[in-house]
């Protein structure tokens, strides 16, 4: 952005006599200078115009035509030191000079020499406030600065277009980018990792979802199975149902597949104003997006929808902390679901837009946003910027250093204190436990350890897989429900990241489900007649049968005594009785719990042969063990 001062400057640079009217040899090489520039010849004009001052160094002209041309392309601080030399070396030099140093050297960002260039100008205005409060806040930004670094990707992600909005797929293989191609129509591109840590040329993602219209601004859901994005220029006939930029929607099966065909939200969210710059949550439950809609805040506003009872709800502005009579764009809920970024020319900055950060509260209260600082912001302007789900590593879109004030995307390290919490995501499925087959309308919903609903993620209807987002090392509380299944009940923990992310399993058993039993006779305990107590040698026998049920569940033992036939019906029933109490307690001592023991004794009835001998009379005084699973 521009000041008065410097349209001032150009009309006095353009107030050089004709050509061919006893010009100097320094206006000469400025004519030069201009011929150059007229034919797109950067590097030819700055040549001449370096030339034209050497030749002349009180030559304002050519200072004033040289410096608006480093301006313009962002070559804030040999701009400065171009005017800063003007300053000294023409007559009334700082009256010209001296606010144009400090602006250039405030786009800089050496809020010192910009300060010292504002206090050698009498001016006093809301321009030379404007610009010793971005000094200061500088100042204030390099201070608080953390060690992080930012690095410029190359020519096979950054070209000669504009290139803007990274997002990365959740196992780090995808880079997805917009580009403008020819100033013009702009299209998704994706690159893949290289075996050097670097990334392959990014490709077309072709049709669909690209079209003839422009698509623009996009977000991946974490499981890669939908694009939110912008598409501009599709206005609807009837003036209400599109605007000339609206929100889109496409869907695939797997992560493998082609995308559909995308739909518009329609009327609920879009409108005739502006939509667009989409931001999904990790649980695809909450969408953010920016619109100048009425009732904002002035310029463009971020807003949310809500999905709630299988559909998105009217937009709600995010309030005053996030919004102000500038333009808040780029809105990116991080993989926490709580830490927003965001670029913003209305927050106080140091450049044109810069990026900020907040935290949400509530649904409707975040805190007061923070500017990213140096290096990360910049004299130039930074308009989106995308968290990897660790909290440290970031990718942002800057037009710093740029001529032909194109933007290009950039990588960087995030300051701890600017980083949101490291999450790892869980790769989940639910399923039929019997079929294995995807379990239908399947969700997961967590709750922290107060009970509190944290989040709700619903399975792909695909495949029945869904993808979870959770801070490392907390413990989560889950209820996995599914239609026509009975819910599971857990919690859930990760003590950090897996490799690409974690697999979790989620069984669940058909609501009409009863399950099958089976019984089985474990052990048949024989006793002499008339004796009712264990010898050792049965107990070492009951022991070595049951070794491997003790601690098993779901299991019930049935004690069941029978005698010969012998003796009257009641004695025998009694004593049927006693021997088998004696095998319960013996159970309930080695570790299975009484309520799943049935003891019950059966006298002379059910023998196993019949008792017209001593040989089968005592084949039929026995307890018999059954066990049931």
């Amino acid at each position: 952005m521009r000041f008065a001062l410097f349209t001032a400057l150009l009309l006095l640079s353009l107030e050089q006599p004709a050509a061919g009217q006893g010009k100097t040899r320094a206006e000469k090489l400025l004519f030069k200078a201009n011929a150059c520039k007229a034919k797109k010849d950067s590097a030819c004009a700055y040549r001449f115009a370096e030339k034209a001052i050497r030749e002349d160094p009180s030559f304002e002209q050519a200072y004033s035509t040289y410096g608006l041309w480093l301006f313009d392309s962002r070559r804030f601080l040999r701009c400065a030191r171009v005017f800063a030399a003007a300053a000294t070396k023409c007559p009334n030099g700082k009256a010209r000079f001296a606010l144009p140093a400090a602006r250039a050297y405030v786009k800089a960002q050496r809020p010192d020499s910009a300060l010292y260039w504002l206090s050698q100008t009498n001016t006093r205005n809301e321009e030379t406030q404007k610009i010793a409060a971005m000094a200061m806040r500088t100042k204030d930004l390099y201070v608080a600065r953390d060690t992080n670094q930012v690095y410029k990707l190359d020519e096979r992600i950054n070209t000669r277009f504009p290139e803007f909005f990274p997002s990365l797929s959740a196992d780090g293989q995808t880079l997805y980018l917009t580009r403008r191609i020819n100033g013009v129509n702009e299209d998704f591109f994706m690159a893949h990792p290289d075996s050097c840590g670097g990334w392959l040329t990014a490709r077309n993602m072709g049709y669909p979802p690209n079209t003839a219209f422009q698509e623009s601004a996009h977000t991946v859901s974490a499981d890669d199975h939908y694009l939110f994005f912008m598409r501009s220029d599709n206005r609807s006939e009837n003036g209400w149902g599109r605007g000339g930029c609206d929100l889109y929607l496409a869907y695939r099966v797997a992560a493998d597949s082609a995308w559909s065909v995308p739909e518009s939200f329609g009327a609920t969210i879009n409108t005739p104003a502006f939509e667009g710059m989409p931001s999904l949550s990790p649980d695809i439950s909450d969408l953010y997006f920016v619109s100048d809609r009425p009732g904002g805040y002035g310029g463009m506003d971020i807003w949310v929808s809500h999905f709630s009872f299988g559909l998105w709800q009217l937009p709600v502005n995010l309030g005053p902390q996030i919004n102000t009579p500038g333009n808040e764009t780029a809105p990116f809920i991080c993989s926490d679901n709580r830490t927003l970024y965001f670029s913003s020319d209305g927050h106080p900055g140091i450049g044109g837009s810069d990026l900020y950060w907040s935290s949400k509260i509530t649904d409707s209260v975040w805190e007061t946003p923070v500017n990213l600082g140096i290096p990360i912001n910049s004299g130039a302007d930074e308009n989106s910027i995308f968290v990897c789900p660790d909290g440290h590593r970031a990718f942002f879109a800057s037009d710093r250093g740029n001529a032909d004030g194109n933007l290009d995307i950039y990588e960087t390290t995030l300051p701890q204190k600017l980083a949101p919490q490291s999450t790892v995501f869980a790769m989940c499925s639910i399923y039929d436990s019997l079929t294995h087959e995807p379990a239908l309308l399947g969700n997961i919903t967590l709750y922290d350890t107060l009970g509190n609903e944290l989040a709700q993620y619903h399975a792909n209807k695909g495949d029945g897989s869904l993808l979870m987002s959770l801070p490392a090392g907390q413990t989560f509380f889950y209820e996995v429900k599914g239609f026509n299944y009975t819910k599971s009940e857990g919690t859930i923990h990760f003590p950090g990241p897996c490799e690409k992310w974690c697999d979790v399993r989620f069984p669940l058993l058909p609501r009409n489900y009863v399950k099958p039993t089976q019984d089985s006779l474990l052990l048949t305990v024989f006793f002499a007649k008339n004796v009712v107590a264990l010898q050792d040698s049965q107990l070492v026998l009951l022991q070595t049968a049951l070794h491997d049920w003790i601690g098993q569940k779901e299991v019930t033992l049935f004690v069941n005594g029978y005698t010969d036939n012998t003796g009257t019906p009641l004695i025998n029933t009694e004593k049927s009785t006693i021997r088998a109490n004696a095998i319960a307690a013996y159970l309930t001592g080695l570790g299975f719990d009484p309520a799943t023991i049935l003891a019950t004794g059966f006298g002379d009835s059910n023998p196993l042969a019949p008792n017209d001998s001593p040989e089968n009379q005592d084949r039929n005084r026995r307890v018999e063990l059954v066990i049931r699973w």
